[in-house]
């Protein structure tokens, strides 16, 4: 504890002595930052099982950022970093693991065209993605895995109140540990907008899913048939929604229906209050390869007290209904809470609490888990 409490004070004691500028000027539109996080939290359950394993953990990422084309029709940003964990007690979970990723757009106002892309490593598990019955103090109790991500995107205005868009991304989840399979997800959402106000538009829209399982899953094939609205409902009200009827059908066995949904608020409250809120109901797999449907509850505000505190809450619910053999259901929640102290424009400080709780109908996936900590934030 006494290391990162010092490395905070020298953190700090920079941010006087930087300045605004970026670490290199590329040209008149690309700079390179060098961006770092600094962290310690303390777990009381840091695998997230129905038996408890606390720990405290010290964090460091070092990273760099790459922003081109900020006043330019077409931007976007590029960036490296390398998450190197180590913890106090379980020093066997301690590792180093990297994430890249590259994102642009085009948008002369009439077409609009954009790609990202990223690589990440996670070592982490999640209320669907974790032993049911972990051995205590193993790197194997966390689900390593890599996760690649490509997209690409463009939508066209055919006239001054319509327009078209479509995308197609895939996703590539490759697990290191055995018994857990790996997944290939494309998706190809397409939709149609009417602009009944300038800000505001209807929407008709459709998506194909395709989820491809190593051998011990069963893959399926989802369609998603919508409507909606995108865009400012009020002067404070802004997001999107779409709903409709889904279809799953696995490619063994039985076939599911739902209602989808899918939606995102942001009300803004005044100049320095923002709310936002938002519901989804959609199928999901799991680390496991087990078919999902997932209805989730989100709500959250922001809120800047001064011109250096702002302050910030989140809370979820999520139903997890685990579907086919082996059928059950999980009543997921997490909420957090959040204080960030701006240092600088360079630097600053975010501390943080977040609770988490799971009930199951099989007791081995229950679980609570209460964490608590503190970062600083670097960009130059």
């Amino acid at each position: 504890m006494r290391k990162a409490i010092c490395s905070f004070a020298i953190l700090a004691a920079l941010g006087s002595a930087l300045q605004a500028a970026p670490l290199l000027t590329m040209s008149d539109s690309a700079e390179l930052f060098l961006t770092g996080t600094l962290g310690v939290r303390t777990d009381d359950n840091v695998l997230l099982s129905n038996t408890k394993s606390n720990d405290t953990i010290f964090s460091l990422v070092p990273g760099l950022e790459l922003v081109y084309g900020q006043n330019a029709l077409t931007k976007g940003k590029g960036y490296f970093q390398e998450t190197i964990s180590r913890y106090t007690d379980n020093n066997k979970l301690n590792a180093s693991l990297s994430s890249v990723g590259f994102d642009c757009k085009y948008d002369d106002q009439k077409t609009s065209i954009t790609f990202n892309t990223s690589f990440v490593q996670l070592n982490q598990n999640t209320v669907d993605i974790r032993p049911t019955a972990p051995t205590t103090g193993t790197k194997a109790d966390f689900i390593r895995r890599d996760i690649f991500h490509i997209e690409g995107g463009s939508e066209i205005s055919v006239s001054d109140k319509t327009s078209v868009g479509g995308t197609v991304a895939y996703e590539d989840t490759d697990y290191k540990r055995t018994g857990y399979v790996s997944s290939k997800i494309t998706s190809v959402p397409l939709n149609y907008y009417y602009y009944v106000l300038p800000k505001l538009a209807l929407s008709g829209g459709f998506t194909y899913r395709d989820t491809n399982l190593a051998s011990g899953g069963v893959g399926s094939k989802d369609y998603f048939y919508n409507v909606g609205a995108r865009g400012e409902f009020t002067p404070k009200l802004t997001g999107m929604f779409a709903v409709g009827y889904t279809q799953r059908k696995m490619d063994v066995g039985h076939s599911e229906d739902t209602v989808g949904l899918a939606s995102s608020f942001k009300f803004a409250v005044d100049e320095k209050t923002a709310l936002q809120f938002g519901v989804t109901n959609d199928y999901g797999v799991s680390g496991v390869g087990q078919s999902e449907r997932n209805l989730t509850w989100s709500a959250g505000a922001q809120t800047s007290l001064t011109a250096d505190w702002s302050v910030g809450g989140n809370l979820s619910y999520r139903t997890i209904n685990y579907l086919g053999a082996g059928a059950r259901t999980d009543d997921y929640f997490e909420g957090s809470l959040t204080a960030t102290y701006t240092y600088s424009t360079q630097i600053n400080f975010t501390a943080g609490y977040t609770y988490r709780n799971n009930s199951s109908d099989l007791k081995s996936s229950t679980f609570d888990n209460n964490v608590f900590s503190i970062t600083a934030n670097f960009r130059y």
